[in-house]
Parts: C-alpha cells; sequence; structure tokens
C-alpha cells in the first residue's frame, strides 16, 4: 500500500494511561500551520472527551485500537493505521453524530481501490460497534454501506504434471522437506517455517500446528499464533513418515527450517529461498509458481473430497486453518470434473 508523504511529521504526548504507559500519538501535515491546526484539533477533542457524548472519532478509534488490536501483528495494526488515515475526515466529529451518509462518503474516495475500500469498512464497523458496546451509539453507521466487489484472482491449479516437475525439480534437502510440509499438509509457509519436530506425534500420526513466524520488514521475524487463532491437528500420511524420521536425524537445531546460521528466517531469506526452489522447478520443466500454490493445491484437493462427500466442509476446512465460508468462498467456483483425485491419499507420491 503506498503511503502519502508529508512535509512536516511530530509526536506528541498526552499523558499516561492507566497502565502506566505514555500516550503519544503522531500528526502529520504539509505545512506547519496545518500540522499546528491538527494538534490543537485534537487537543480540543481530549477537552471534550470527558463527555461520552461528546467523544470524537479521531480520539475514540485511537482508543480503540490501543485496547483492542494492540496485540494483534505488526501487519494487522498497519492496516489499521492506514485505514484509519483514509477516514481522517470523521476524526473531528463526535462519534455520536457520524451518520451512514458520512461512511459512504469515506468510501467513495477509495472506491477505485477494492481493497483498501473493504479494509477501511471493516476498521469502520469495528471501531462502531465497540461504540455501541460502550454505550456512545445505539446502531452501527457503517452497517449496510455499500463497498465496491473486487476482482477475484484467478487461482492457478496445479496440474498433476506440475507436480511431477516438483518431484524431478533438484532441491536441497531442507528445499524438498519445506516443498513436501507445504505440499501433503496445506500449511501456510509462516506455518511450516515455525514448525519443530516435536510438533509432530509420529506414533499417533499427527501434525500439531500451533503458532506461525511472521516475517517483518526490519529483517526481523516473530513467532505467533496461528492466522485464525486457532491450534489444528492433521493427519500425517504414512509415505512421508520415512522421510520426516531420516529429516529429523541430520537437524542440528529445534526448528525444521533455520536460517544457515541457526537462526529463524527473515523476509529476505525467505524469499531467497522461495527463488530457488521456484527456479529448480522450472528448470526441471515445471510453471513458474509460488510457495502458497502447494497449499492451493491441497485445498483443492480437499474440496474436491468435500463434493465426493468423504469429508465434511467443516473437516476440510478445520484442517487448512480456514473458516467454512473463507474455504467455500475461495474453492466452490471449482469444476469437479477438471481433475482426478482418486488416488489423492492412497497414491499419494513423495
Amino acid at each position: 500500500m503506498s503511503r502519502k508523504k508529508y512535509k512536516y511529521s511530530t509526536q506528541v504526548q498526552f499523558g499516561y494511561g492507566p497502565d502506566g504507559k505514555r500516550i503519544r500519538k503522531r500528526f502529520s501535515a504539509d505545512t506547519k500551520v496545518e500540522l499546528n491546526a491538527k494538534i490543537e484539533q485534537y487537543k480540543e477533542s481530549l477537552r471534550r472527551a470527558s463527555n461520552p457524548s461528546e467523544i470524537t472519532f479521531g480520539v475514540y478509534s485511537e482508543k480503540w485500537k490501543e485496547t483492542y488490536k494492540q496485540n494483534r501483528s505488526q501487519k494487522t495494526q498497519d492496516m489499521y493505521d492506514y485505514a484509519l488515515t483514509k477516514c481522517s475526515a470523521l476524526d473531528g466529529v463526535a462519534v455520536c453524530r457520524i451518520t451512514k451518509t458520512m461512511c459512504q462518503a469515506i468510501i467513495n474516495e477509495v472506491w477505485d481501490k477494492p481493497s483498501t475500500a473493504r479494509q477501511v469498512h471493516l476498521t469502520l464497523y469495528q471501531v462502531f460497534k465497540a461504540a455501541i458496546n460502550d454505550g456512545i451509539i445505539l446502531k452501527n453507521p457503517a452497517a449496510g454501506v455499500e463497498i465496491p466487489k473486487a476482482k477475484k484472482k484467478e487461482i492457478y491449479l496445479m496440474t498433476d504434471a506440475d507436480l511431477e516437475a516438483v518431484r524431478k525439480a533438484k532441491l536441497n534437502p531442507k528445499d524438498r522437506m519445506f516443498v513436501e510440509i507445504l505440499m501433503v499438509f496445506g500449511l501456510r509457509p509462516g506455518e511450516a517455517l515455525a514448525l519443530k519436530s516435536e510438533d509432530f506425534d509420529i506414533r499417533r500420526k499427527i501434525l500439531h500446528i500451533t503458532k506461525s513466524l511472521e516475517l517483518l520488514d526490519d529483517g526481523s521475524s516473530l513467532l505467533k499464533e496461528t492466522k485464525t487463532g486457532v491450534s489444528r491437528d492433521i493427519p500425517v500420511p504414512k509415505q512421508i513418515i520415512p522421510h520426516l524420521k531420516a529429516y529429523f536425524k541430520d537437524m542440528k537445531g529445534d526448528y525444521m527450517f533455520p536460517k544457515e546460521d541457526g537462526n529463524l528466517f527473515t523476509k529476505s531469506a525467505y524469499r531467497k529461498m522461495s527463488v530457488r526452489i521456484a527456479n529448480r522447478i522450472i528448470e526441471a520443466g515445471g510453471p513458474k509458481i509460488t510457495m502458497y500454490q502447494f497449499r492451493h493445491r491441497r485445498a483443492t484437493d480437499l474440496y474436491y473430497l468435500t463434493q465426493k462427500g468423504t469429508i465434511s466442509v467443516k473437516k476440510a476446512s478445520s484442517l487448512l486453518g480456514h473458516s467454512e465460508e473463507v474455504f467455500l468462498s475461495t474453492y466452490a467456483h471449482i469444476d469437479e470434473e477438471k481433475e482426478d483425485v482418486s488416488k489423492l491419499y492412497a497414491g499419494l507420491k513423495l
């Protein structure tokens, strides 16, 4: 997401919160006069904030973010920060005086960017939902607001020929195991990068997914909960067990996929590995793919199984760490007749 760069920017402290932490807010503007005006407007909002009926959107949304979103990933927090910048026209307006028409005007400003419009609407809706719970307003002015429809990205479905190229690709042991983990279990790359050998219960043939590795822009990484915050168990096919045992035997640390120096992956290291794997697959006659397409392939296979009645939609979505709604909206467009998945588990090749 591209963000406007202002000429003047400063951070102002407004006392301390209940937890003893300093309350700060950053202000940005194109001129010093505009910058000072924004600061004074915010101070005036604070002076009126003691009366819930007069608390402004700018003050309340800041408190909402600090209260409800501070434990979310940095990427998610950045998304809310960005969305709130698009709502700046409401900052000086009392929450109780904001109307559906005002919310629609905010969305209209970003109508040509469907993804941003959805993020802004989600943020507005959540802020006002909290305001309802706090007794500031009675109904949500963001409810029923129209948002642009996003063009659904077509997911490339890996074919059996593509998978054969993956098997023939000359991958080093760590890259090979990473690909097999993504392909067999349908994990998100961050979930695979967070794996330890102890996450596999070989005796019971179960893989426990409890965490994910978030790769930050500053070159660091952070272990956190899964994307949905819910742990899940996935069956371990017997075909992969010998591969796992051999790999565990040669591991030198706790994590299955560390960098060469033994530390957790960073964004640049992951990008380097992904490009290396993709190039090896191309050399073996396969298409140019991303690491997420291994997950899409497994998700597609699971969708086919729901259509055949082999497993329920609830079970398939839980194996992927999806909600049922997301699972169906993402894969329900697939034509079941396009692929033959009769050998999905029984004939799984590694």
